[in-house]
């Protein structure tokens, strides 16, 4: 499923990325696509499709905005349904320590609900497990933004840089899509490293 997303979202035009990016990412953190369609790689595609910086930015706007409304789903159905949707099959399958994971952030400073947008599955959990255990919604949708806004605008635009790379020099698409998977990486562990008081989280990985 996810492979044929991202070949599709590549070969579209930039009306259709940008509904795709608004549709995926609308429900990354709102019914869980998150945690099945990988949203930094989706991100990284779409910004690869841009022509230009004006699309790029087009992009970053989608982006934000599906952030926005699904950051505030998410936080809805938290609220609501928060303990029957960590106990449901899905919720299940993502595993207990995951969600003791989100928890965890919001024993933390604002800024580590920001961050954790750059740590992959985690991202998608935080704005139901904020609804579940009761923050007020205009306390986390600043923080949600802050790091929503980050990245989407990080990752759009090592996707169009690496994308405008691999248009000039076609034999260098290899390379600069293996640097990009890897600079994501290193950002992600980055990002985890600092959230948890620059220890390396136990257990398995978010």
């Amino acid at each position: 499923m996810t492979n044929g997303l991202l070949d599709t979202l590549a070969r579209q035009d930039l009306g259709m990325v940008l509904a795709l990016l608004l549709v995926f990412l609308t429900l990354d953190a709102s019914v869980g696509v998150g945690l099945i369609t990988p949203g930094d790689t989706l991100l990284l595609v779409a910004g690869a499709s841009a022509d230009s910086p004006a699309e790029a930015l087009a992009l970053i706007g989608a982006g934000m905005l599906a952030c926005f409304a699904g950051a505030s789903g998410g936080h809805f159905l938290g609220r609501h349904y928060g303990d029957r949707l960590r106990y449901s099959r899905l919720g299940r399958r993502v595993g207990e320590a995951r969600w003791v994971r989100a928890e965890r952030l919001f024993e933390r400073k604002g800024w580590a609900l920001a961050l954790a947008y750059f740590l992959p599955v985690l991202h998608a959990l935080t704005p139901a497990v904020a609804g579940t255990v009761g923050m007020p919604y205009r306390r986390f949708m600043p923080w949600a933004m802050a790091g929503s806004t980050a990245w989407v605008s990080v990752y759009v635009t090592l996707g169009a840089v690496a994308g405008g790379v691999a248009r000039q020099r076609a034999e260098w698409l290899l390379p600069v899509a293996a640097a990009a998977v890897i600079l994501v990486v290193a950002i992600s562990a980055a990002v985890r490293r600092v959230v948890n008081g620059g220890r390396a989280p136990r257990g398995r990985s978010a």
